[in-house]
């Protein structure tokens, strides 16, 4: 009962911490090619539009720093995957792969009115984004690739296929029997996960205690079912025949110290996708966007100045010249001097009434009294 009442005010907690932090953003949500819902968020105007795909078991609450960045200069869309909180879970949980996700954000897309977008991926996301690429290159106009894996989605966890093929076959396991761990879900909202967290992977002089609890709170509030089932589609999934055909703009970002996507799977991708901009962060982990936002929003920005800067000019001639435009007001015809009301003043050289009392020495609106006629005296 306790536990229950704990995790409980945890979750709100989250609700009410993420409603603050996107409390600026219009929340919509659109249902995509099968009937699921998927919820997102929009805030900004400008272009090119920014898109975030966020990681597995998480969501964009990294991402508020780089949300009131940009906001002022861009169109920028947060969306929730299939299965996890603010959206719908499917009937069908096999739909829970990265060929959904990438139809789920065309459909989210097509709902807010952006036919392109430069489109950022955060972990999974990173797959996410190149799988829509694969089926939608007409709705990608750049590639933002932040600490993901095009594939051997727990490559960090060991370079054998035969581990991360027994890695997936656990997490499909649990995905149809999370009776066995939900015990944890209490345990994920405790204190404790945090230093733990910044011992085993996190930059602990660097990460900020209150971007790590809203990402385990919101890992509590998960539908584990679908939860699993995502982290086994990520692991399954394998996006190297995209990378040598990618022909838009792209940014990798990783961190030097992430074992989740190690370097060397950045490496790789910046080698088959040709002109790619490749940046380290120096000491960040797997969660670099909550350990240093301000060095990615820099490069992010030189990044889209480099590449978009015709297309961002030309929105901010186009909306100075809205601004700058003449108001259509009908000019009010000048009175003729006729027409000028009597108790207000005469036309020029005739002197109001108000004038003209003042001149003779006595109130305005008051008449001369006569002279009282002397009585002769008698004798």
């Amino acid at each position: 009962m306790l536990r229950t009442r704990y995790l409980k005010k945890k979750l709100d907690e989250y609700d009410r911490l993420m409603g603050d932090l996107f409390a600026d953003c219009e929340e919509r949500s659109v249902q995509s090619f099968d009937g699921t819902r998927i919820a997102y968020r929009m805030v900004g105007e400008g272009e090119p539009a920014l898109i975030l795909s966020p990681g597995v078991f998480t969501t964009y609450m990294f991402f508020h720093c780089m949300k009131d960045y940009f906001k002022p200069r861009h169109r920028m869309i947060f969306w929730d995957y299939r299965g996890h909180p603010d959206s719908e879970v499917p009937d069908d949980l096999s739909t829970i792969n990265m060929d959904s996700h990438a139809k789920d954000l065309a459909a989210v897309m097509d709902d807010a009115g952006v036919k392109q977008a430069v489109h950022i991926g955060f972990s999974m996301g990173v797959m996410t984004i190149l799988e829509l690429y694969r089926q939608f290159p007409e709705k990608v106009t750049g590639l933002i690739a932040i600490n993901g894996p095009y594939a051997e989605g727990f490559g960090g966890f060991s370079e054998s296929m035969k581990v991360q093929g027994a890695i997936c076959g656990l997490l499909k396991f649990l995905s149809g029997h999370t009776y066995l761990v939900e015990w944890f879900r209490p345990v994920l909202v405790l204190p404790i996960n945090i230093p733990i967290a910044k011992r085993v992977e996190l930059n602990p002089t660097m990460v900020a205690e209150e971007e790590m609890t809203l990402y385990f709170e919101y890992a509590a509030k998960m539908d584990w079912h679908a939860g699993f089932q995502a982290l086994f589609a990520m692991g399954v999934y394998d996006g190297t025949e995209i990378l040598d055909g990618v022909k838009v703009p792209t940014l990798l970002i990783c961190g030097s110290k992430d074992t989740w996507t190690p370097r060397r799977i950045a490496d790789e991708m910046h080698r088959r996708i040709k002109g790619s901009e490749y940046t380290t962060i120096p000491g960040g982990s797997h969660a670099t966007p909550a350990e240093n936002p301000q060095m990615i929003n820099f490069r992010i920005d030189l990044w889209l100045r480099t590449y978009f800067y015709e297309i961002m000019e030309e929105y901010e001639s186009t909306m100075a010249a809205a601004r700058a435009k003449p108001s259509r007001k009908k000019a009010k015809k000048p009175v003729a001097p006729a027409a000028v009301k009597k108790s207000g003043g005469k036309a020029a050289g005739k002197p109001g009434k108000k004038a003209a009392a003042k001149k003779r020495g006595r109130p305005a609106g008051k008449k001369a009294r006569k002279p009282a006629k002397k009585t002769a005296a008698k004798a």
